[in-house]
């Protein structure tokens, strides 16, 4: 398998002077399009030799569906799709300046976790940074190193990282070297290198321990959803020759391993499936193989509402493809158990992504946990004289016709206890159509359109919440066309504590009464006589309303909406505002704008 270093410096190619492109070929009942490309993400945009650095390569969603990218050239990126066409249109940087990221995840509480690598001539170490969004702007306002010095200065790297069902945090470690033995010059095996590693990240001192070994570079790794069991990917060594006389290829074959505390995975004694080589004593057997040098860069477990009857399969990405294998986005069959061993028993092709290049293919998978949709990510590390050619692409595959549908994510709040009277609850939704309506238990209640395309608000009657039951909740669109299926569950004992985080689900400006709407808003000379209006959820008693970072004087306040008086400077002239509700706690919400017209 390819390590970071030949990813990123390219060195061996020609700068390549026309496209080389193949057809995408999708499976049926599926499809596909870009959802990023150079054309609408200049981030990715550059040629030549610089070009290879700037690439995707790792992808993530928050938990209100916004894809996060990671590029080689150290910038974090929020990718927006505002007007829910399948494309992106806004390019926000999250953060940069952070060495090579390779992996990304979130933890629940919406901070962010990044491995990153310094290139070996400015020391090689991989460290582990905690990015924090603390005044809900889209831009990480602190950036926290976790941990410094894993040994990342040799072959391969600090790889992808998630947080497992214990609440600690798995880091793959790849080796210092290709097959257990340095080359001139550079580090051997230590102890953290070829390994997966795990941090409980609250500690006061936080310090990784082994949780396995044996494993050359573990870049890909996820956690079934419902048995918390981890996977691994794993890269056999050596490079696959394609000039000159290259002789017998005797490379292992690549692997995805069922990762246990203390398992041993092989490398370097014993690469490939355990037989009667001495260094195979007590190493476990892979789940499955693929053909050597095919580089396996990913894994996620296919969840949400499209998976259907593929759900909990396991989906991976082959970086090449080489001899009409590989250089496709792969779903497996997992069968088996924690006690009995799991195993592969069926193996499909879901997209091949027309590769030609050895340097060119997809790097990171990622699921929307609201519609369902997978989003692949791929890097091209061929120098190319063309700034849109290179193949920087982030791909959106969704089943076929789900586009027509709407989806909506979990709701908020989810758990209310019996007898709590009327209730607002908030959801975030892709494909929500203007008139959508929220039916809770397949009856319709008043809804309220959000403050994008994305949000939408309902208002549940006491009677739904009278006693304990649990209430199906679904969009309906205009067309008649059905969401798929979140509840609430009512319980007779109090609920622990909801996330305090604010959410803004609508506004809007009124003139002397709320009853008087104001739309658009423009130009006017007495501001004090309009007034603001923030719907939402999780305000509490000190909630603040900031118009461009002010706070505005409250004309009425509760848990879910916030009435303030404008100014005579706010309609003065034309412009936007940015509106956020900041708690007193200093926890900030999502940001929402008005636009003031002239008149």
């Amino acid at each position: 398998m390819l390590g970071l270093w030949f990813f990123i410096t390219a060195i061996n190619f020609p700068l390549s002077t026309a496209a080389q492109t193949r057809p995408v070929a999708v499976a049926p009942g599926f499809e596909l399009n870009l959802f990023a490309d150079p054309t609408n993400v200049s981030e990715f945009r550059g040629s030549g030799v610089p070009a290879t650095y700037i690439g995707p390569s790792a992808l993530a969603f928050d938990k209100r569906g916004r894809l996060f990218v990671a590029t080689l050239a150290g910038k974090i990126l929020i990718l927006l799709d505002n007007n829910d066409d399948g494309r992106a249109e806004e390019v926000k940087t999250f953060a940069s300046g952070i060495p090579t990221p390779l992996g990304m995840t979130f933890r629940s509480n919406g901070d962010l976790f990044i491995t990153s690598n310094q290139l070996p001539f400015l020391g090689g170490l991989g460290r582990i940074i905690r990015l924090r969004d603390t005044n809900g702007d889209d831009v990480a306002d602190e950036q926290t190193i976790i941990f410094d010095g894993l040994p990342s200065d040799g072959e391969h790297q600090t790889d992808r990282l998630r947080f497992g069902p214990d609440g600690l945090l798995y880091i793959g470690q790849g080796s210092s070297t290709d097959n257990g033995t340095a080359k001139p010059g550079r580090p051997e095996e230590r102890p953290l290198n070829g390994t997966m590693l795990r941090i409980n990240v609250d500690a006061q001192n936080p310090t990784p321990e082994v949780f396995a070994t044996g494993l050359r570079n573990p870049f890909g790794m996820a956690f079934q959803p419902m048995n918390g069991e981890l996977f691994s990917t794993d890269g056999g060594s050596g490079e696959v020759c394609q000039l000159g006389d290259c002789g017998e290829d005797t490379s292992p074959p690549e692997e995805i391993d069922w990762i246990v505390q203390g398992g041993n995975y092989g490398f370097p004694a014993c690469e490939g499936t355990p037989d009667a080589r001495p260094g195979c004593v007590g190493v476990r057997a892979p789940i499955t193989q693929f053909t050597r040098h095919l580089t396996p860069t990913s894994l996620a477990f296919y969840t949400g509402p499209q998976a259907n009857e593929y759900s909990n399969q396991l989906l991976v990405t082959l970086f090449k493809r080489l001899f009409g294998e590989g250089g496709n986005l792969q779903r497996l069959v997992l069968e088996g158990d924690k006690n009995t061993g799991f195993r592969v028993v069926g193996r499909f092709e879901i997209v091949e992504f027309g590769l030609i290049d050895p340097g060119d293919g997809p790097v990171d998978t990622a699921i929307d946990p609201i519609s369902g949709d997978i989003y692949v990510a791929r890097t091209d590390t061929v120098p190319h004289r063309d700034p849109n050619e290179h193949h920087h692409f982030i791909y959106r595959i969704h089943r076929q016709g789900s586009d027509a549908l709407p989806f909506i994510g979990a709701l908020n709040p989810a758990l209310v206890k019996a007898g709590s009277g009327g209730l607002t609850i908030t959801l975030v939704g892709r494909h929500l159509k203007s008139g959508a309506i929220v039916l809770v238990d397949n009856v319709p209640v008043t809804t309220r359109p959000g403050a994008s395309l994305f949000d939408i608000s309902a208002d549940l009657p006491a009677g739904a919440t009278a006693t304990a039951r649990t209430l199906t909740i679904q969009v309906q669109n205009p067309d008649g066309k059905l969401s798929n299926s979140q509840t609430i569950t009512v319980t007779n004992n109090d609920p622990p504590p909801m996330d305090k985080q604010p959410q803004i689900t609508s506004s809007f400006v009124y003139f002397k009464n709320p009853g008087r709407v104001v739309n658009p808003v423009v130009v006017a000379a007495k501001g004090k006589k309009y007034g603001l209006v923030i719907r939402g959820a999780n305000f509490d008693a000190g909630a603040q309303l900031l118009v461009n970072g002010a706070a505005l004087d409250l004309i009425s306040a509760s848990t879910t909406e916030l009435v303030a008086r404008l100014t005579n400077g706010l309609l003065a002239q034309p412009g936007v505002w940015t509106i956020q509700v900041r708690n007193s706690d200093n926890k900030i919400s999502n940001t929402v704008t008005i636009t003031v017209l002239a008149q």
